[in-house]
């Protein structure tokens, strides 16, 4: 059976997407380390966030621009969601079982293996009841003794994968597009300037219009970008002069933390220069959910921070790309296999980019 996938590597291999998502999600582990081993998570110079914040609002600017220009090639909605749950819940779903599975072994844990089996079943249902972090028995000595923090991203990625992918739905013309996008982003900057504290199950008000902030600024620059990739360099340029001069000028922060960073993020990832990086395939997703629980048992049985963080990073980032081949291509390949002899709704090409965080 051909899986489809020599038009897709290609594709991949025109950009440096790959290496920018694999810096992001190494940067996440970098900075949790930090903070699991009971140090201050580092600031970015000039930025001023930790590393692991930024890696995020990277991630989610990523993410709404390649997102995007998937909904700009088809709006079929079958397509569109079966290709973002092959691309989210195999893995997840093996990240869960595994780690929970380790964990009551590890620590003798059976009298609690039913939070164990509550822990993957509830976290299966992450984007509509919230997440859970902690198994009783588990990790109780650590600094956190959460299973794995990281996952409180994905319900945002999700609800963004479903609001956007809804605007496309109503507003058929670029201009409206864009005109909603725009005053989403205005919206967004309210709640995300306060610092508002309303939480509702998987629902964060802050986080929800902080990421919004990014995603949808990445989205926003996919509408426009055939038009605006000729100028990818001098984009650039712009974007590392704008953030600068958001950060220091700006009182709070607000909308145009996203558009400045996907002017650095998006024109930086179309170039080709590192587009090599994408022959090994994407680590980002599964360095990303499987790195905090790592770090968790290297902090545990390895003395010393820069032994530990290196033993992590590397156990991480092989597991980042064992699962990419052995879940994401592969369901994405499947997909693309009946998209060719199945369902007529699935005949189109599928996109195989959108990344996750």
């Amino acid at each position: 059976m051909s899986d489809g996938t020599s038009a897709t590597d290609q594709k991949r291999r025109a950009n440096s997407y790959d290496l920018l998502r694999f810096c992001a999600a190494a940067a996440v582990i970098v900075s949790h380390h930090f903070a699991i081993s009971g140090f201050a998570e580092p600031p970015v110079p000039v930025y001023g966030e930790d590393f692991g914040k930024l890696a995020v609002e990277v991630f989610f600017t990523l993410s709404g621009f390649l997102i995007c220009l998937s909904l700009q090639r088809t709006r079929d909605p079958i397509r569109f969601f079966l290709a973002r749950i092959l691309r989210v819940y195999p893995n997840l779903l093996a990240a869960l079982l595994s780690t929970s599975l380790v964990t009551m072994v590890f620590f003798a844990n059976y009298g609690h293996w039913k939070d164990h089996l509550k822990y993957v079943a509830r976290n299966l249902l992450m984007f509509i009841r919230d997440v859970d972090y902690v198994i009783p028995g588990v990790f109780q000595q650590s600094r956190y003794p959460d299973v794995n923090r990281p996952l409180w991203s994905l319900p945002a990625e999700i609800h963004m994968y479903i609001l956007l992918f809804c605007l496309f739905w109503i507003f058929r013309q670029r201009h409206w597009l864009a005109a909603a996008m725009i005053a989403l982003l205005a919206l967004a900057s309210l709640p995300y300037a306060m610092g508002s504290n309303f939480h509702y199950r998987a629902f964060d008000l802050y986080q929800h219009s902080r990421l919004a902030c990014f995603f949808f600024s990445g989205a926003l620059l996919a509408l426009f970008w055939q038009r605006l990739a000729p100028h990818a360099p001098a984009l650039l340029a712009l974007g590392l002069l704008a953030c600068a001069a958001v950060k220091y000028l700006m009182p709070v922060d607000s909308a145009l933390n996203g558009l400045t960073l996907a002017l650095i993020v998006i024109p930086l990832g179309s170039l080709a220069i590192f587009a090599f990086f994408a022959k090994g395939g994407d680590a980002s997703y599964g360095m990303y959910i499987y790195g905090w629980p790592v770090q968790q048992f290297c902090i545990l049985l390895i003395p010393g921070f820069w032994p530990s963080l290196l033993t992590a990073l590397a156990i991480a980032t092989a597991i980042g790309y064992f699962t990419w081949h052995l879940f994401e291509k592969r369901c994405m390949a499947r997909l693309s296999w009946a998209a060719s002899k199945g369902h007529a709704l699935l005949r189109k090409p599928i996109d195989r980019e959108n990344p996750t965080a």
